[in-house]
């Protein structure tokens, strides 16, 4: 009788189970479940450019045990070694027990996580599973090491930036319908968005439109593709087949704009934001290694803050185009004093708090430099 009660019971908890994992985040209880184990060994890989198609390494774990059969997702993440995935990278996700980096693509994943180039360093590995919808019911691997010696390279990600009458783009100081020139080369002008230092599909932009209209560009110098609405709804020239319809600012002020270019996402929202309590500042400028090449970029007695333009239309916006850099790191910090100052990790886009946030880690190259002191948001736009 004894066990006919227990498996009695574990047979409701199975049937507990399996309609919670129903809902958007499942909620259970897994008194045995273990999380996914990685059982492939720590190692340690070549890389170079001429190999960066050839297959780098497989990441194999077990799976997680969540106590019934469900469809689980995992997530690999990435991180310096010895940093204690403080801000990991996400490499990318798959329903199965293994993901394979091409040589480029883990190049491209330790740059990335931060791993400067040249040097060799250690690169952790972790993967996180999760079930239902909303990535319920998260469990946290182990991790493994991958020690490599990253090579340079200038990772290719898409760039949007500003076309249009609502916005500045020839920095005149007002927005006008000369704004919607699209310059090339030297010429190029316009103001970019900021990049998710995650995901290269999402960008985000806060600061101060008219009342008109604007689009988004990819090349500058080309009008397609081209970025903006059909129907109400965020699509593309690529997409259509066609222009799309403009962004439309109903009222002038200051809005906050988010979309993801994704095409199984097409997202967007313009929402108006509050910024009469931001301060504005005198001026803003670059400091690091990455300006000299040595630690000597660090010191203002010997080497002043390189500054970066403000925006006349946009106080908070700020910008240095065609800044070359060497390897190393820098940081952006207001009037010329740590009082306020922001980097992260990440080297081509990020978004500092403002907190003794960490250096930003920058491969040698000619850039465009971007940054938003509403939001502390920061790109760096390769210059070719």
């Amino acid at each position: 009788m004894k066990k006919i009660s227990i498996l009695i019971l574990a047979f409701i908890s199975i049937l507990v189970f399996n309609a919670c994992v129903e809902d958007e985040d499942p909620i259970f209880v897994a008194q045995e479940a273990g999380e996914p184990r990685i059982v492939s060994p720590n190692a340690t890989v070549s890389l170079s450019r001429e190999t960066a198609d050839q297959p780098g390494v497989t990441i194999v774990w077990e799976d997680a045990n969540y106590n019934v059969a469900t469809p689980i997702t995992y997530t690999v993440e990435a991180s310096p070694g010895g940093s204690g995935f403080n801000t990991p990278f996400v490499a990318g996700s798959t329903p199965e027990r293994f993901f394979s980096f091409t040589i480029g693509e883990l190049n491209a994943l330790a740059i990335n996580a931060g791993l400067p180039t040249g040097e060799e360093g250690a690169l952790e590995i972790r993967v996180k599973s999760s079930v239902g919808t909303n990535g319920g019911a998260e469990m946290i691997s182990d991790f493994t090491i991958l020690t490599l010696t990253p090579y340079e390279a200038i990772i290719p990600l898409k760039s949007l930036f500003f076309v249009g009458n609502a916005v500045d783009t020839n920095k005149d100081g007002v927005a006008n319908d000369s704004d919607w020139d699209n310059g090339s080369g030297a010429d190029a002008t316009n103001t970019y968005l900021f990049r998710d230092a995650n995901n290269p599909d999402v960008f985000y932009f806060q600061g101060f439109f008219e009342a008109n209209e604007f689009k988004l560009l990819e090349i500058q110098g080309q009008w397609q593709p081209q970025w903006g609405l059909d129907n109400g709804n965020l699509s593309s020239s690529d997409i259509l087949g066609g222009d799309p319809g403009a962004f439309v600012v109903p009222t002038a002020g200051y809005y906050s704009l988010e979309l993801n270019i994704n095409e199984d996402e097409l997202t967007y929202s313009l929402d108006p934001i509050d910024a009469s309590a931001a301060p504005v500042y005198t001026s803003m400028g670059l400091m690091g290694s990455a300006r000299t090449g040595d630690d000597s970029g660090w010191d203002a007695n010997a080497n002043p803050d390189t500054n970066l333009t403000q925006s006349p239309f946009n106080p908070h916006i700020w910008y240095l185009e065609g800044y070359t850099v060497f390897n190393g790191e820098l940081k952006i910090r207001a009037d010329d004093d740590w009082t306020n100052s922001w980097g992260a990790n990440p080297g081509l886009s990020g978004q500092g708090n403002n907190n003794n946030d960490p250096n930003i880690i920058v491969t040698a190259g000619t850039y465009d430099i971007w940054f938003n002191d509403l939001d502390g948001r920061f790109i760096l736009i390769p210059i070719n």
